[in-house]
C-alpha cells in the first residue's frame, strides 16, 4: 500500500504543475461574468495574462502583470474588464455587463521559469433577450388585422400571444426564423385576429428565451364602419321609417291644402 506521506508528497507535486480553474461560466444578457485563475506553487512565475481567444483563431491580450507591477488593461478593454485579484498565485478578472459579443473563450496564462507556460481556458456563454420589437397592421375598415412580434435571444426565442390573461392559441400565427451572425435567433410571430372582436383593446406578445421572458402590449385600433348584419338590418329599418315618416308628413300638407283650397271655393259660391 502507498504510503500516505508519499501520496500527499506526490499530489503535491501534480499540483504545483498545473492550473487550476473556475468552470465555464454561464450568464444572462447584462449580468457581469466572473473568470478565476490559481497556479499552486508560484515559485518561477514572472507573469500572469489575460487573453480573449478570438474567433480567427487570435489572442488578444486583455491584462498583464508581474508580481512587481501592477495590472495593466488593455485600451480595448477598459471600462469593460475589472481586475479584482492580481497575484502570481491567484488572478481574478470580472467582464461588466455581458453581450453577445462578450461570447468567447478566455485564457489564463502564468509564464513560468525555466519550465515556460502554463494555461489554461474557461468560456463564456451568454443567454437571454436583446431585442422585443412589435407592430399593428391593419386599416380602420379591415374585417381581420395582423399584429407581429419579433424577439431576438439565445437561445432560440419562442413566442405566445395573449389577452386578458388567456393565451390566444385559437388564432392563427405565422413564425419565422432568422439565425443571426453572433450566433443569436430571431424569431418573428405574426397573429391574425378579428378587427371587431380585439378593436380598442391590447394584446400581449410574450417572449421566451431559456428562463428569460420578456412582455410588450400592442393596442388595436378601434374599427370603424364595420357592418355587421344586426346593424345593415338597423340601417335598413331606419331608412324606411325616414322615407314613411316624410311620405306621411308629405301626404297630410297635400291633403291640408286640398281641403283648404276646397273651402276656399265653397265659400265663393255661397257669396
Amino acid at each position: 500500500m502507498l504510503d500516505y506521506s508519499v501520496f500527499l508528497n506526490l499530489l503535491t507535486l501534480v499540483l504545483s504543475a498545473g492550473i487550476l480553474k473556475r468552470e465555464d461560466v454561464n450568464v444572462s444578457l447584462g449580468e457581469n461574468a466572473t473568470f478565476l485563475c490559481e497556479r499552486p506553487g508560484a515559485s518561477g512565475v514572472k507573469q500572469v495574462i489575460w487573453q480573449q481567444h478570438r474567433d480567427d483563431g487570435t489572442l488578444r491580450s486583455m491584462v498583464t502583470f508581474t508580481e512587481r507591477s501592477k495590472p495593466q488593461v488593455d485600451d480595448a478593454f477598459v471600462g469593460k474588464v475589472n481586475v479584482i485579484v492580481a497575484s502570481i498565485q491567484t488572478t481574478t478578472i470580472v467582464i461588466k455587463n455581458v453581450t453577445f459579443a462578450d461570447e468567447a473563450c478566455y485564457v489564463c496564462t502564468f509564464s513560468v521559469y525555466p519550465s515556460g507556460t502554463e494555461r489554461e481556458t474557461s468560456c463564456l456563454t451568454v443567454h437571454g433577450l436583446s431585442e422585443v420589437t412589435s407592430q399593428f397592421s391593419g386599416k380602420p375598415k379591415d374585417k381581420d388585422v395582423v399584429v407581429s412580434c419579433s424577439a431576438t435571444g439565445k437561445p432560440k426565442p419562442v413566442i405566445s400571444w395573449w389577452s386578458e390573461e388567456e393565451e390566444l392559441s385559437d388564432y392563427s400565427a405565422e413564425t419565422f426564423i432568422v439565425h443571426n451572425e453572433d450566433s443569436t435567433v430571431t424569431t418573428t410571430s405574426n397573429l391574425t385576429i378579428p378587427h371587431l372582436q380585439f378593436g380598442g383593446k391590447y394584446v400581449k406578445c410574450l417572449a421566451k428565451s431559456g428562463n428569460t421572458e420578456r412582455n410588450i402590449n400592442i393596442i388595436v385600433d378601434k374599427p370603424i364602419d364595420i357592418e355587421t348584419p344586426a346593424t345593415s338590418r338597423y340601417y335598413v329599418l331606419s331608412a324606411v321609417v325616414m322615407i314613411s315618416c316624410v311620405i306621411v308628413v308629405t301626404s297630410c300638407v297635400i291633403i291640408f291644402h286640398r281641403n283648404q283650397r276646397k273651402h276656399e271655393k265653397h265659400l265663393i259660391e255661397i257669396i
